[in-house]
């Protein structure tokens, strides 16, 4: 694959800057809620976040199944997608203990959707180790895709099982709705362009 540009690599950069800011007053345009206030506005990024996360998820298992049946330019996209999930989902989890401590007084360690934030957690770093000790590409991206299958078969079988139907939209206020969707395409397009300048960063040359 090519290497990107420089002059579409700044562009990139500052996109990534400008839906930063974007998400920024996302979140503080947000109305605080009736009962939880402004920490409304956390839960929802958090959720948000998720959103974008499991369409990293989902787009890394698909070009991992692309580059097993022979598609040799998909292998950058899913290891860049795998640089971006990982990350992206330790964050999340985190968020998630930090908004059960916050909203319902502590972390609830018995809670299904805790343990599948685990589970899911748990094998992207096993993904992620395959790839940094192991030259095993066609490994590591059969491993995403069977991650991307598992992710939706939790969803698909057990609709809430990482969150309940969501209240923003079952809210009718389109404040909320539209605060929240403002979170979710500025963190997709921080997420994607991020995704982009590691797919397409330049190869070392030797002796590098």
């Amino acid at each position: 694959m090519r290497p990107i540009a420089p002059k579409t690599r700044k562009t990139l950069v500052f996109g990534i800057v400008l839906a930063a800011l974007a998400c920024v007053a996302a979140v503080l345009l947000t109305p605080p809620d009736e009962k939880l206030g402004a920490m409304v506005r956390f839960v929802m990024f958090h959720g948000a976040s998720t959103w974008v996360n499991m369409a990293t998820f989902t787009l890394a298992g698909g070009f991992g199944v692309a580059y097993l049946l022979g598609k040799t330019g998909a292998r950058s996209w899913g290891e860049a997608l795998r640089w971006i999930s990982l990350p992206l989902w330790t964050i999340n989890s985190i968020l998630g203990l930090l908004s059960m401590q916050l909203i319902w007084g502590g972390i609830l360690w018995t809670e299904p959707r805790l343990a599948m934030t685990f589970g899911v957690l748990a094998g992207a770093l096993v993904i992620f180790a395959v790839q940094m000790l192991f030259a095993v590409p066609k490994v590591t991206a059969a491993l995403d895709a069977v991650l991307a299958g598992t992710l939706w078969a939790l969803v698909l079988i057990l609709p809430n099982l990482f969150h309940p139907d969501s209240p923003v939209f079952q809210s009718g206020n389109w404040a909320f709705i539209g605060g929240f969707l403002g979170m979710v395409v500025s963190i997709a397009a921080v997420a994607f362009m991020l995704t982009t300048l590691i797919a397409r960063r330049p190869e070392p040359t030797e002796g590098d």
